[in-house]
């Protein structure tokens, strides 16, 4: 499962992070990163990782989520949150069913805080929002039965050969689409398009559009220089 990535947002509890690594280890997943975790204690988190302490040895801590996700060819957030797109908002079996296509992506699994659901500033930058099913009356999971039950689901659904496949090298990086939401940015402005007052989901729904249009490394750079080019060209906003 080389090509998974698991993301923790602002993890709280030190043993639910061991608790992530166990489950990690178990079922083959290799890649844990924290994003400005709160009071990480190694030792603490040995206690529920056991023998998977080797992923808190080799697992990377980031800033930001940005920094995270820049090398990643697609993110999915794990979020309570249902969505009326269902080309963004899915169930985990809607997910795991396209997996099969999707597999050779270098692809971060992000989890939010303990306490709390991931916020806009990180689904607005996700490929997918994926739902784990659950009962009306009880719709949370703590977090390491949502990373647990999230990466069953994958090694249920990927055949061996698809689980070992090498990276796409023809998929953009988020780096890469970061790029082109800077030109976005200044087009948005100088056109008039995003103006004082203007909502802020609006630019955000923009960026989110493209990066679930699904461009090839290719065409982004297309997309990137025609931006470029009448970002360059139009008059500073006012």
């Amino acid at each position: 499962m080389n090509n998974f990535h698991i993301i923790l947002i602002e993890p709280q509890e030190s043993l639910n992070i061991g608790s992530v690594a166990r489950a990690m280890q178990n079922l083959g997943f290799e890649h844990l990163h924290l994003v400005a975790p709160r009071g990480y204690d190694r030792e603490r988190a040995c206690v529920t990782a056991r023998d998977a302490s080797v992923l808190l040895d080799t697992m990377t801590i980031h800033e930001s989520f940005t920094e995270a996700i820049a090398p990643m060819q697609e993110v999915v957030g794990l979020a309570l949150r249902k969505g009326e797109n269902p080309a963004h908002y899915v169930s985990l079996p809607q997910w795991s069913e396209k997996l099969t296509q999707r597999a050779d992506r270098t692809t971060a699994l992000v989890f939010g805080p303990e306490d709390d659901d991931l916020r806009h500033e990180h689904l607005n930058l996700c490929r997918w929002v994926v739902r784990i099913p659950t009962t009306a009356a009880y719709p949370s999971f703590n977090l390491a039965q949502s990373v647990l039950l999230t990466l069953y689901e994958i090694t249920r659904s990927l055949p061996e050969s698809l689980a070992l496949a090498p990276t796409l090298a023809d998929a953009p990086t988020e780096n890469e689409f970061v790029q082109l939401d800077r030109h976005l940015d200044g087009v948005m402005a100088a056109s008039g398009f995003v103006r004082p007052g203007t909502p802020a989901p609006v630019p955000a729904l923009v960026k989110s559009l493209l990066r679930r249009c699904d461009p090839t490394r290719h065409e982004l750079s297309v997309l990137l220089a025609l931006f470029s080019r009448v970002h360059k060209n139009l008059p500073p906003a006012p």
